[in-house]
């Protein structure tokens, strides 16, 4: 039955899908439009890399026009209003997006934005990508300005998605956010429909006014006390996808044993963040798996830090700006500390990391370890301990030209 549910779905949609570039040959788009169009690159339910990314595009590119962020459902997301000032939430982009009347949306604005990270290679469903880029046809096809940010790919693309990026390619330039994927999109596709930058989150701004609470004031006054009696602090951040991959029991205990190791190379304390709250791994989210550990460190005597009270990942910069460096199973996290120059340890996957710590000139092997290899993190937390002052070097002298090459983010063509 659910197989059968699947094809009508997908009937549903390429029936929309050839009606709307039928209608596309009798439309255009207003010439005075100023809506602009963003399609995040999941729906706003908890995942905190989609606030930073759509906050990054608004407060750097949107020039104050009226922003309607496209999600699968209705989700209205009343903390976007003190981040955001001109945001409308609308619904309708899933798995049976209705492109005809996506197409009379379309018109009515001066760009669609469509918010790449690294769900365009179809490795996670293959209509995440298909259909994105297929709003940018359309949106190309009425001439209305189209636009994807920096995006990765893994070396499993698959054939049918590069059929569609060369034929996209031919109308937009494709931004590719680090050097390995950049490497992988030019075997299929011209160099010169290509645009090597960076992922958006790298400009996404401070905005000291969202984060600011009696939570972050008990949590500035504890920052204080521990680096005052000489302990390093580390964000630790999990990542209850890649718990879900090899098993919560079996996660769980790996990133115990990671920590632990660190304790034994230096004298850290942990404060316990989260990059998305929805239930992922079963009814555990990343802030499940932070809260566990928490509890589990305090029981061993341990000062640590938590709060559940986080709400969205431009809050969270605020807790991550305080850390000396991250250790963290989440990109977006260590992206948000390596914009105050502070250093990440990577649990790793997919390939999704390497190419954004070569941006800052490390050796990956210094910095990274495999989600599946926590248990066995002995040689390198020793490379990276040792190693730390070069890395945080290396991370101050690069960064400000990685946020510079960002601005790329935002480049017609």
């Amino acid at each position: 039955m659910n197989k059968l549910k699947e094809v009508f779905k997908g009937i549903y949609v390429e029936f929309f899908w050839s009606l709307a570039l039928f209608c596309s040959l009798f439309i255009k788009g207003k010439k005075d439009a100023k809506k602009v169009l963003v399609l995040p690159a999941a729906n706003l339910n908890g995942g905190f890399g989609e606030d930073i990314m759509i906050t990054s595009f608004i407060n750097t590119f949107a020039n104050d026009a009226q922003v309607c962020i496209l999600n699968g459902y209705k989700i209205i997301r009343e903390d976007y209003r003190a981040i955001n000032k001109n945001v409308v939430f609308l619904d309708g982009f899933n798995e049976k997006v209705n492109f005809l009347k996506l197409l009379f949306l379309i018109k009515d604005c001066a760009l669609v934005y469509v918010i790449g990270a690294d769900i365009m290679d179809g490795t996670y469903r293959v209509h995440n990508s298909i259909n994105r880029l297929r709003v940018i046809e359309l949106a190309h096809r009425i001439g209305v300005k189209a636009q994807i940010s920096g995006f990765s790919v893994s070396k499993n693309i698959l054939p049918v998605v590069k059929a569609k990026f060369s034929s996209v390619a031919k109308d937009v330039k494709l931004k590719i956010r680090d050097v390995e994927s950049y490497v992988r999109m030019k075997d299929f596709i011209p160099a010169d429909r290509l645009i090597l930058t960076n992922d958006i989150a790298f400009i996404c701004p401070d905005l000291p006014g969202v984060y600011q609470s009696k939570t972050y004031d008990a949590y500035k006054t504890w920052v204080t006390q521990v680096k005052s009696s000489g302990k390093t602090v580390i964000g630790v951040c999990p990542n209850a996808i890649q718990a879900k991959k090899i098993g919560f029991d079996k996660y769980l205990s790996g990133f115990k044993s990671l920590l632990e190791g660190f304790l034994d190379a230096g004298d850290y304390v942990f404060v316990f963040l989260y990059h998305d709250i929805r239930p992922i791994c079963d009814e555990a989210s990343d802030s499940t798996i932070s809260r566990i550990l928490d509890g589990y460190f305090r029981a061993k005597g341990l000062d640590c830090f938590f709060t559940d009270q986080i709400k969205n990942g431009v809050e969270l910069k605020g807790y991550v700006s305080l850390v000396d460096f991250t250790i963290t199973g989440r990109m977006h996290l260590g992206i948000s500390g390596l914009t105050y120059s502070k250093p990440m340890f990577g649990v790793s996957y997919a390939n999704k990391f390497e190419g954004m710590v070569k941006l800052f000139e490390i050796d990956p092997n210094l910095c990274l370890i495999d989600y599946d290899k926590l248990d066995n993190s002995k040689e390198k937390i020793r490379l990276f301990t040792e190693n730390f002052p070069s890395i945080q070097n290396s991370v101050k002298k690069n960064i400000s030209s990685v946020k510079l090459e960002t601005t790329n983010n935002y480049t017609y063509g």
